[in-house]
């Protein structure tokens, strides 16, 4: 009896530590799994937090109360085939300011749905395969990023509706991409996927600069010239002999996870210097 009141006590000293109780949960009633989860980053600090989260062909965005959550709005896609993988915030401050949402998953295909107006503003179309992850650029909230499972990534122009930079092909991934980030000053790119790899991406180089500003300007009959890079400035896959799921920056190092029997694993690369003689 006494060493279950030490374990209680334990337990309550661990939860003062870390800051953190627990207040309540929500199940949604599609009985499928919740694939994705983001808060609203742009959401006013004198208002509740609002999150977003997808699962199966649904988009459903809560509000979090003081003890509880509540659904503001929740939006099904027209096709009950579809199962979102993924959700992004997005801010648009042109033709009008607005704070919207970007969500992708089983079919390719990125909608992109206003909150505020309550209807799906446009759809991109382009991936070969299933999106798992989309990533807003730091600094342009035009761009966005999508990891695919036809090995590649690619950067979206938001503003003018087109697919104008691919990340893949040459010494790419060799199989699905499953998450990626911009680093803060978004110069770079990380990816990992499946093929055991982690790869950094350049976006510095001038072809990379001049197809994002001509982006902005293309207005010919002809589709848009869209840019390929087939060559990483960094990859490795001696580290992992399993995919690797998840990766982030933290400043200017690098986050990155993996699942290994039941466990999750976490690494960190301190002080990354892209070196172009490591490839995959």
């Amino acid at each position: 009896m006494r060493g279950k009141k030490v374990k209680a006590v334990e337990k309550r000293e661990h939860s003062k530590r870390n800051g953190f109780k627990f207040t309540s949960w929500s199940k949604e009633d599609h009985k499928e799994p919740i694939f994705g989860v983001a808060f609203n980053p742009y959401t006013n600090p004198v208002h509740p937090p609002v999150f977003a989260a997808v699962g199966s062909n649904r988009v459903t965005i809560y509000e979090c109360l003081e003890d509880s959550v509540s659904v503001i709005q929740s939006y099904s896609d027209p096709c009950t085939e579809e199962i979102f993988y993924t959700v992004c915030w997005l801010y648009t401050v042109s033709p009008e300011v607005s704070v919207n949402l970007a969500v992708a998953g089983q079919r390719g295909l990125i909608r992109v749905l206003s909150p505020t107006k309550l209807h799906n503003l446009f759809t991109l179309m382009g991936c070969g395969d299933s999106i798992n992850e989309l990533k807003l650029h730091p600094s342009d909230s035009n761009l966005l990023l999508s990891a695919s499972k036809d090995n590649s990534l690619r950067l979206w122009n938001l503003k003018t509706r087109r697919c104008i930079l691919i990340l893949g092909g040459l010494q790419g991934h060799r199989d699905e991409v499953l998450s990626c980030d911009f680093d803060l000053s978004a110069r770079y790119v990380l990816s990992c996927g499946m093929d055991h790899s982690v790869k950094m991406w350049s976006l510095e180089t001038d072809d990379v600069k001049n197809t994002i500003a001509l982006s902005y300007t293309y207005n010919q009959d002809k589709p848009f010239p869209v840019l390929n890079v087939h060559f990483p400035i960094f990859s490795t896959r001696s580290i992992h002999r399993n995919y690797v799921d998840c990766v982030r920056w933290f400043g200017n190092k690098q986050w990155y996870q993996r699942r290994v029997r039941g466990l999750n694993c976490c690494y960190l690369l301190a002080d990354c210097h892209p070196r172009r003689d490591l490839v995959c």
